[in-house]
């Protein structure tokens, strides 16, 4: 039986939207949803068992999209895929570990505080807004340090990859978004930041 790659393709995108559009009431486990750094925030301030069982609950998920991925290029449907679903990895970062941890923490923060305005205001299409903005950040770091956002992304992505060392991945992955995404819950409450997310907002004394 031939299978018709078109078909594979269509089958797989289905997966992935249904996977990225379906909601778990109890837990998010989309690591792709980035409020997911937030959530753990506020959990580490009220419940440390809380916020360790979430942030364990995130790497199994993300160790299975790796599995997911590999087995979508293993079939090589296009050309760039032949021969590299487990290939030797290489790090993305291609700046020196302190700017790279800057970048990752700079452009969490600006993702974190875009979502949370677009989510209070409520645009017709902010969802989709929100997608090109996440995007734009992602093209804007990629050629620096990849551009991840999500500890636990770049971890089941690149970690042991050849080109850093744990400690150089744990300060650029983990300890730069993680500040940025701590920096954004104080950078989006800023007099300035609210005033240009809600310019007409009546004063109250």
């Amino acid at each position: 039986m031939k299978i018709n790659k078109v078909e594979v393709i269509i089958v797989l995108l289905t997966l992935l939207w249904e996977y990225q559009t379906t909601e778990v009431k109890i837990l998010n486990l989309n690591p792709a949803d980035q409020s997911s750094r937030e959530d753990t925030i506020r959990m580490l301030r009220d419940e440390m068992g809380d916020a360790v069982e979430f942030i364990a609950a995130e790497i199994p998920t993300e160790l299975m999209n790796l599995l997911y991925v590999q087995l979508l290029w293993s079939l090589e449907l296009v050309e760039t895929h032949e021969g590299r679903a487990f290939g030797e990895c290489s790090t993305d970062l291609q700046i020196p570990v302190p700017f790279g941890a800057l970048v990752e923490g700079i452009a969490t923060c600006l993702c974190r505080v875009a979502s949370k305005a677009l989510s209070d205001l409520e645009p017709r299409f902010g969802t989709a807004i929100d997608s090109f903005i996440g995007t734009a950040l992602v093209v804007a770091a990629f050629n620096y340090s990849g551009g991840y956002f999500n500890p636990v992304l770049a971890t089941s992505l690149k970690y042991g990859c050849h080109g850093n060392t744990i400690i150089e991945h744990i300060v650029v992955y983990w300890i730069g978004a993680c500040c940025g995404a701590i920096a954004s819950v104080f950078v989006y409450e800023l007099p300035v930041v609210q005033n240009l997310v809600f310019p007409n907002r009546i004063k109250r004394d």
